[in-house]
């Protein structure tokens, strides 16, 4: 019986983490990046994806670091002060991100909730 209430509470928090976003996550659809990025220039976006899941051209100016690797090499790209925008498919790996982000001592954090492909919020403007 305290086994299996174990493994309930074991479930539960696992669920928690990869379901629920924490409290100060911005959640933002593609025409809110395009303000975003108005308002602030300098704002990051982080693909956590895998390696094996990048796309052959991806972005220039987004940030890929796959999600196992967040905790231990952010520091070559991010900084505390940035705001990050979490750009990947799976909902679930845009809040794991956010939490380890989070725990990392980041505080301006969004999440992208739909794909931009075919929009040009994900570039940077030009001068041409």
């Amino acid at each position: 019986m305290l086994i299996a209430f174990a493994f309930l509470i074991a479930a539960f928090i696992v669920l928690y983490r990869r379901y629920v976003p924490i409290a100060d996550l911005r959640l933002m659809k593609c025409s809110d990046l395009q303000q975003a990025r108005k308002e602030c220039p300098d704002l990051k976006l982080l693909d956590v994806r895998d390696v094996s899941e990048f796309t052959p051209d991806p972005h220039k100016e987004m940030i890929n670091i796959s999600l196992g690797r967040l905790p231990y090499v952010w520091e070559k790209e991010l900084r505390p002060g940035d705001h990050v925008v979490i750009v990947t498919p799976k909902r679930s790996e845009g809040f794991r991100a956010a939490r380890k982000l989070k725990k990392a001592g980041f505080r301006s954090l969004s999440y992208l909730q739909e794909d931009c492909k075919g929009c040009q919020a994900v570039r940077r403007p030009t001068l041409n």
